[in-house]
């Protein structure tokens, strides 16, 4: 009987942009010196981790991380990236300063609401933005959605049909509140900011999804 699967899920190393408070997104900035060096202090503690398949998102600052992550491992599958594990589009927004992204979400929610309120309000997040962006780029929540659980669920019956396992998959932060809100809302809080190289679980055993660890960084 195969095994379940579990999602290593990672967000990519720390950024320029990271640095400089700019919103990301799909468009994209290089790994810094210490989110390069994070990647292979994470990439070291995997090492004798045996995973049946290794995924990013396409981004620029995906691939280089899961690249130095697999460095370190012998016995590392071929990665592969997938344009369905993109980090949110936020539209006019990105290459901005984060306050505008701040400034955004108070002008449409008619409020400043604490990070820990608004994780528990995703759907509304994405709705704010997309009703903001002026470029028509941004996604409305249930396109998100389908798109992640795309990726997820081809990704996770492959795996089963090969045995189960471990699946390491390197996207980013909006996109792992994204997972634990559809599979733990009521641990959104549990790791209000998901930082850079932290993982998350996600296990699959062919009928639905479960959250473990969230934001894990010992």
């Amino acid at each position: 009987m195969a095994e379940d699967v579990v999602f290593s899920v990672v967000r990519h190393g720390q950024t320029l942009f990271n640095v400089l408070q700019k919103v990301q997104g799909w468009c994209d900035s290089p790994l810094t010196e210490r989110g390069i060096a994070d990647a292979r202090i994470l990439g070291k503690k995997l090492a004798s981790v045996s995973f049946e398949a290794a995924y990013s998102s396409d981004s620029g600052r995906a691939v280089a991380t899961l690249g130095e992550v697999l460095s370190f491992n012998d016995a590392a599958p071929k990665p592969h990236s997938d344009q369905r594990l993109r980090e949110w589009c936020y539209g006019d927004l990105e290459g901005e300063s984060g306050t505008r992204l701040h400034d955004a979400l108070v002008e449409g929610f008619g409020a400043d609401l604490p990070m820990t309120e608004l994780n528990g309000r995703m759907p509304e997040i994405a709705d704010v933005l997309a009703d903001h962006d002026r470029s028509g780029r941004s996604e409305r929540f249930d396109a998100i959605e389908e798109r992640l659980m795309s990726f997820f669920l081809e990704a996770g019956t492959a795996a089963l049909d090969a045995g189960g396992g471990r699946v390491l998959v390197v996207t980013h932060a909006f996109v792992v509140k994204t997972l634990v809100y559809l599979y733990a809302r009521d641990r959104v809080n549990e790791r209000p900011k998901i930082e850079n190289l932290s993982v998350t679980e996600l296990r699959f055993d062919g009928d639905r999804f479960e959250i473990g660890g969230i934001g894990l960084t010992a």
